[in-house]
């Protein structure tokens, strides 16, 4: 089975909006120069490695910058910054596939041939990677079967980036921004394999175009800006639905964009939570300890001066009251501590009511897992009426569930892989297993 692609206009007026901006470039028929001052060429050959060439000035990018923003409709910017360049695309447009296709589109204008793509997370990364590669043939296709090889940067796999600098084709390399943004990163230190050199000056020196994706989660902080700059790049090109900073604004899809556009059909959140319900007795026991005397902290709903309740964690001893901790608010009496247990797999907190709570554990507080097992009955519910009513139309109906990290809902078995654990951080995905399995039941 193969995966159909469609011709889109706006992803072709992204593509463009890239692609227009090295408007007056040229291209090289050539794959390298001796001569670094021969303008009609835009690679050059010094040691062994092929570089991109930039032969516009600023002014000429600047200028090319304010047509393509005229032409979109976007403001014009006004503070050059750094060569860098924003494309917001909403999410499922197919960003992946549009600066992919812009790879190949820079290297036909104007044969520029080295490319990095830094992505914030291995998830990411391999998506990346797959999304290269299921859209190669389709591309290739396009245009003319021009090679390109694209890999994912390994540190013991040095070889690659020296082909990647020596290639006279086009190279595409995705990395991970962590993985060059500290100075032990083995892509900064020296290394026999590259002639007593770093593989970051092999990278250096190739004058790549960066391409960034989720940029808010790149370079979002000082060391990794410094990171992104260290890899020398011609061009930034900066890709997200959620720019922090959008810097140079090229082209602009917004949610409200595809769905008038008829491409995001509707999106729908639905969340269950409990919030300030601050009329019953709130104790979490966060932690337990016997350095010094036995102590805990614990998370309670405090009265402050003004009258206000407010959710706060307080560090409490044998004999504390609660009550008094808590602004004298009446829900909390007979909650005095009268035994902090520290003992392994045991810590708890005993009250002078009789009261328990354990380690992680609360009193007044609605069970996680019945808030989870609502979540799923209710998305479950709610997606097999939306098949009900959109099926005949032909219009797929997508359920999502957003978490925080995966690692917490899924583990892999070392030896079995793709088989979840039974305990630890897996146990969790065995419950969420059981809570699908009892929503449909039930």
């Amino acid at each position: 089975m193969k995966l159909q692609f469609k011709y889109q206009q706006f992803q072709e007026d992204a593509v463009n909006s890239v692609a227009d901006l090295f408007d007056g470039q040229g291209k090289s028929t050539m794959t390298f120069s001796v001569d670094n001052n021969f303008g009609s060429l835009n690679l050059s050959f010094k040691n062994n490695i092929v570089s991109n060439q930039l032969l516009i000035d600023d002014d000429t990018l600047i200028s090319n910058m304010h047509k393509i923003q005229r032409r979109n409709k976007l403001p014009i910017s006004r503070n050059y910054d750094q060569k860098q360049y924003s494309i917001e695309m909403e999410t499922a447009t197919g960003k992946t596939f549009v600066y992919t296709k812009t790879i190949l589109e820079l290297n036909k204008r104007y044969g520029f041939k080295k490319f990095i793509i830094v992505v914030p997370s291995v998830a990411i990364r391999e998506g990346v990677y797959k999304s290269l590669q299921v859209t190669q043939e389709y591309l290739s296709n396009k245009y003319d079967n021009v090679p390109y090889r694209y890999f994912i940067y390994n540190s013991a796999k040095l070889s690659d980036v020296r082909q990647f600098a020596s290639s006279g084709t086009i190279e595409i390399m995705i990395i991970n921004i962590d993985a060059f943004k500290k100075a032990e990163n083995i892509i900064n230190q020296e290394q026999d394999k590259l002639n007593g050199d770093a593989a970051i000056n092999y990278i250096k020196d190739t004058s790549p175009i960066v391409i960034i994706d989720e940029p808010q989660s790149v370079d979002n902080t000082p060391k990794a800006k410094e990171a992104i700059q260290s890899l020398n790049p011609l061009v930034v090109l900066r890709y997200s639905a959620t720019h922090r900073e959008k810097i140079n604004l090229l082209y602009r899809l917004t949610p409200v964009d595809a769905y008038q556009m008829g491409i995001v059909k509707q999106i729908c959140v639905s969340s269950n939570s409990v919030s300030n319900d601050f009329n019953k007795p709130y104790i979490l026991l966060k932690s337990v300890s016997n350095d010094n005397g036995f102590s805990a902290k614990v998370e309670i709903d405090i009265k402050n001066k003004d009258g206000k309740v407010e959710r706060k964690t307080i560090t409490v001893k044998q004999g504390d009251d609660l009550f008094v901790k808590s602004g004298e608010r009446e829900l909390y009496e007979g909650y005095i501590i009268t035994n902090i247990d520290c003992t392994e797999n045991m810590e708890c907190l005993e009250f002078e009511n009789t009261e328990k709570v354990k380690l992680g554990q609360a009193i007044g507080s609605i069970d996680e897992n019945i808030i989870k097992r609502a979540q799923i009955y209710r998305t479950i519910e709610t997606h097999l009426n939306k098949e009900l009513r959109y099926f005949e139309k032909g219009i797929k109906v997508l359920s999502l569930f957003f978490i925080d990290r995966v690692e917490k809902y899924r583990t892999y078995h070392p030896t079995l892989t793709g088989t979840p654990p039974m305990e630890g951080n897996g146990s969790k995905w065995v419950f969420m297993q059981r809570c699908l399995r009892n929503a449909i039941l039930n």
